[in-house]
């Protein structure tokens, strides 16, 4: 599986990204914190568009 960026809100406001797996039991878990109203929301980031590479 693959490792995708998510960005976690706490109720108190405080954000935190860390990287878990897109079908994961951690990506699972946090969702349900969200509807249980422990986290104030859980977004998946798009991963940045790659850079392209100097030019000289």
């Amino acid at each position: 599986m693959a490792l995708v960026p998510v960005e976690i809100v706490n109720n108190s406001g405080q954000t935190v990204r860390r990287m878990v797996e897109e079908d994961g039991e951690d990506l699972a878990y946090l969702k349900t914190l969200v509807r249980r109203e422990d986290l104030e929301s859980v977004k998946v980031l798009t991963p940045a568009a790659a850079r392209k590479p100097a030019t000289k």
